[in-house]
Parts: C-alpha cells; structure tokens; sequence
C-alpha cells in the first residue's frame, strides 16, 4: 500500500552519530548506544523524521553488517517516534578507484568521477538499492527515499542556470559553459535513472532529490520525476529566504507536489536556527535541520542543537523547535535588570569588596577567590538574565570554569569582575 507523508508537518534534523567524523566513519563505527541516546533527545525535543547519509562506501566493504546496522537505526529511532528518510546515494561512486584522493588542482570544474560517465556500472547501484529495499522496505518507520544529496554538478555551489538569483552568482566569473552544462547533464541523466529505478522497484514510498537549490528542479529534469520536490536552503537574509520559498512554493503548485526543505539552518552562513524555522513555518514547508547533534565532525562549530550530554548551544533553537520565536516586532521590550537595585547593590558590594581586600586591609587573603567569584556569579547572571552580552562562551560558564580551577588569579577574575559590572552600570544608566 502506498504510503502517505504529509511533508508540511515534518519536523525533521540531519543526522550523523555524534562520535563520528563523518557520514563513514558513522556506518564504519556504527554505535546502537549512542544511536538510542540521540534519538531520545530528537523525542524530547519533539522532532519526527531523521535524514541519513548512506555511504555505499561501507555497504562495498561489508554489506551485511552495513544493511544490518541501517535496519537498527531505522527500528531505533522510530522506536523514539521518529522516522527515516534515507539518502539512498550520498554521491554516485560504486568502484573502488572513484573512492581515491585526488590530488587537489586549481580546476575550477573537476572531471566527474568514473561511475557517473560510465552506465555499464550502474547496475552496482542498482544491486545496492535493491539489498536497502530488501532490508528495510517493509520498516514502518521507512518514510521517503532520498535520491542523492545535492547532486547537482557545480562551479563552487554557483549552477549559473538562469533561475539563479543573481546574489548566488555575484563573487564568481562564468566558467567554460560547455564543459559546465555537459558535466551537469551527465549529473542529470544518472539521477534521472535512479529516480526511475527506484519508482518501479518501490512504488510504495515516495522519492524525492535533495538538491543544492530550488531553481535545480526543472534543469535537472525530474520534476515529473519525483513525487516530493526538494531543496536546501542555507539564505542569509530574509529577503533572500521569502525569494527561495516563493520558488519552491510556484513549482510545488505547477507540477501539484509538496515541497520540501531538507537542509536549513547553519550559523556561519547567517542563516540562525530560529530564523529558518520561523520561515518555513510560516510558509508551512516541512524542514529537515542541519543538524541535530553537536558532535565531533568538522562542522560542530557551526551546527548542530544538543551536546551528547543532553545540553544545547543555544536555547533559542529549542523554543523554536516549540513553535516559540525571538520578538523582534515593535512590541519588544528592554529588560530593566536594575529595577529593584540589583546592580547598584552589586556595584556597593563589590566595591567594598575591593577595598576589603587590599593588601593593608586585609591580612588573610585565603577566601579572597571565593568571595571575588559569588560576586562574579550574581554580575554574570545579570548580564545573561538581561541578554547584555555575547553567549557563545557565556560568563556562566567562565564563573564555572574559576570554580574548576584550584589555583585562580585573584587580580584576573577581578579585573573580569569589574569589566561586566561596567558593563551592567552602562545598561542600568548608573554613574
């Protein structure tokens, strides 16, 4: 029986095991414990779908313990009520010699890999997807199918089709547009006969592409194709957000489809958590986070919402995850952290403190430290209860880390001291 999704009500995180490096080394290392441990979170925080990078990679190695440990992930986290969209093919490389390094060069359009120029060799692929239907096909919590992740063959993330917002386009020159269209094409034409495989192979789920960009859709010649149409959104301003979502919301309409943004939200490409989710809600497009896990790849500077310990970077992400968003209207209001004298009272404590502990003044210095950091601690909940200060290492957790500490500089935390009381008396407007 064909299976429903209604994509406007998905809830969904990239996902890759939070000891992993990348997506090979999560299949390589492939963990239920931590597995079980993240999916948790993902029910805590109310999130129902998870897209996964499958590396065919390992499936060449040891297809057995590969299919395996996929089945276990896909059980696991619909055990925690959250289902599977599996990216089927996470780049298009079924022989060995394509896995290869290859040395870096100033080509500006690398030559494609092997297995995408030559269609003797898709039958590998063909083979693989065949052993994933077998193994989880009948899964409950199997929900889509991923064709590819952002396949779509590019000049550095530019496709220089004429969709394109020009702000896409603005740092690069054009390249040789022969080379770049007929390498796209060739893109095109494998996908093209994936999503046809997998349609007549399973035509119990629906598939979709997870394509770089929106305006990738019509070029690549699979919209009637696909029964979702996908894109990532990684905009940087709002305008450039409605630009992107008005596009995908046209063509959803033209070919009667659902839309679907499954890669949002990254901080160093301006483009916040609680700003993306805001945005696809309000266009009541189904988002898929990048990602869920602060874990040990090279991006977890930059994604991710929950440490493995359960804590989160960034509470603002939960709210929005709970449908709660940052006033940024004209109802806003300043907090008045000084309105029953807090600071004044710190700023009198403190100084006296001070002066207590001047070396005439004082002939123990012993509690010196402990006395210095309660003030320390009250100034650094001020400062965050009033949002005066920047929380990507919040004066919490310096006050934490003086704490941890047996051997503190008495004149560091109070010169630390003094800079956030400066801080809070500016606020306050206290001279």
């Amino acid at each position: 029986m064909k299976k429903f999704v209604d994509y406007s009500k998905i809830r969904g995180f990239n996902y890759t095991q939070s000891n992993a490096w990348d997506d090979a080394d999560f299949w390589d290392h492939y963990d239920h414990d931590i597995v079980e441990r993240d999916m948790s979170y993902a029910e805590r925080l109310h999130l129902n779908s998870a897209r996964i990078f499958l590396t065919y990679y390992t499936y060449m190695k040891d297809p057995e313990k590969f299919l395996t440990d996929v089945k276990d992930f896909v059980k696991t986290a619909w055990k925690h009520g959250v289902s599977t969209s599996p990216i089927i093919y996470h780049g298009f490389r079924f022989i060995p010699e394509d896995f290869q390094k290859r040395p870096q060069t100033d080509e500006r359009l690398p030559p494609l890999a092997k297995t995408i120029t030559d269609p003797s060799l898709w039958v590998l692929g063909e083979k693989y997807f065949d052993d994933l239907l077998k193994t989880i096909g009948e899964e409950p919590g199997l929900l889509f199918w991923d064709i590819s992740n952002e396949p779509g063959y590019t000049d550095n993330f530019v496709t220089w089709y004429d969709e394109e917002p020009k702000f896409v386009q603005e740092f690069r020159d054009k390249p040789d547009m022969a080379v770049l269209r007929e390498r796209q094409e060739a893109v095109w034409k494998i996908v093209r006969h994936f999503c046809k495989y997998v349609k007549q192979k399973d035509p119990n789920h629906d598939l979709g592409v997870g394509n770089i960009f929106i305006f990738e859709t019509e070029a690549s010649g699979t919209a009637d194709l696909v029964d979702v149409i996908i894109f990532h959104d990684y905009s940087s301003t709002k305008n450039q957000m409605r630009t992107i979502y008005e596009m995908a919301i046209s063509l959803g309409k033209k070919y009667n489809k659902p839309v679907l943004n499954n890669e949002t939200a990254c901080l160093c490409r301006a483009n916040p958590y609680d700003r993306s989710i805001e945005m696809a809600e309000e266009y009541g497009v189904g988002w898929y986070i990048f990602e869920l896990m602060i874990g040990e790849d090279g991006w977890n500077r930059v994604h991710g919402v929950v440490y493995p310990d359960g804590s989160v970077r960034d509470p603002s992400v939960v709210a929005a995850l709970f449908g709660f968003y940052r006033n940024r209207g004209e109802t806003i209001l300043r907090a008045d952290i000084n309105q029953e004298n807090a600071v004044a009272k710190l700023t009198a404590r403190t100084n006296r403190l001070f002066e207590a502990t001047r070396r005439p003044n004082r002939r123990d210095h012993s509690n010196d430290a402990v006395e210095i950091l309660e003030l320390c601690d009250c100034a650094a909940n001020l400062l965050e209860a009033g949002e005066l200060t920047a929380m990507n290492y919040p004066p919490s957790a310096i006050v934490e880390a003086y704490r941890r500490r047996n051997d503190c500089n008495v004149d560091e935390m109070k010169d630390r001291l003094f800079e956030w009381i400066s801080i809070l008396k500016k606020a306050s407007r206290i001279i």
